[in-house]
């Protein structure tokens, strides 16, 4: 077993050994797309799923992303082979593709940036422990999530805005942060979805809300366990709040003063959503 590896140009690294190009559009505008993918009795999670939204997010932002799917699918097994993890652990697999190379300053895009080339992929093995932890939240007050934006549709190299909340909640002594849209909506947290069970409904911020289409909400709607829908930042004490990703699950016990008092056992949850 080891704690981690790299996939790069055909080769396997150690992940400090992956080297992008100091002219790679990833690195300089944060032009490039990635997903995140639990591994769990060494195979896979819900793989064709994120592969999906990965080729979506491709569309969205033009980004060619012409990918042999079972040629994908080959690396990703191999690299779960190599990270050799017990029955019982769990593991990360970082699916990244840029746009590619720049050729000068300007961040306009060139012809041959319109086709797909491997170089451009690498992939990111790692050894996790899933985090089922309570958490308190504060609502930001200086960032908001654009729901017309395209980019909020995808997940993007760029993490600014998220990086930027949770040092905004961390000053006011909170675990991390919600965000609320333009119109002052419900949307999502720094890097998860947010379900919410009130008078024994499970109800999620509707896409229209500029929340990421998460993979975990996806699984859950199909379940019909949750619903989509408009959600004001207005909380009680009896509620339930979660904030879900592919690799955690945590409930939520604080927004801003508000303390909620109902428990949950958010790991039975998780697993549920991963049977």
């Amino acid at each position: 077993m080891i704690l981690s590896l790299g996939w790069y140009r055909d080769k396997w690294l150690d992940i400090e050994n992956i080297y992008i190009s100091a002219n790679d559009r990833g690195l300089k505008f944060g032009d490039g797309i990635f997903e995140t993918v639990l591994i769990k009795n060494n195979n896979a999670i819900l793989l064709d799923e994120h592969i999906q939204r990965l080729e979506n997010s491709s569309r969205v932002l033009n980004i060619s992303l012409n990918i042999n799917k079972s040629y994908l699918k080959d690396i990703i097994s191999r690299g779960i082979k190599k990270l050799s993890l017990e029955k019982d652990q769990l593991g990360s697999i970082r699916i990244n593709y840029s746009r590619g190379l720049n050729k000068g300053r300007s961040i306009k895009i060139t012809n041959s940036q319109q086709d797909y080339d491997i170089n451009n992929l690498w992939i990111e093995f790692y050894l996790i422990k899933p985090n089922f932890s309570s958490l308190s939240t504060f609502i930001s007050q200086t960032e908001k999530r654009n729901q017309y934006s395209l980019i909020n549709q995808c997940k993007t190299f760029s993490y600014n805005q998220s990086i930027q909340v949770l040092i905004e909640a961390n000053k006011k002594l909170f675990d991390d942060c919600l965000m609320l849209n333009t119109e002052n909506e419900l949307c999502c947290g720094s890097t998860f979805n947010i379900l919410l069970k009130r008078k024994n409904t499970w109800m999620t911020p509707r896409k229209e809300s500029g929340c990421l289409q998460g993979i975990m909400v996806k699984k859950a709607i199909e379940l019909k366990i949750i619903k989509e829908e408009l959600i004001l930042p207005k909380f009680y004490n009896d509620d339930i709040l979660i904030a879900i990703n592919s690799l955690s699950c945590r409930q939520i016990n604080r927004v801003n003063d508000m303390k909620f008092i109902t428990t949950f056992d958010p790991k039975y949850f998780w697993d549920l959503l991963y049977k």
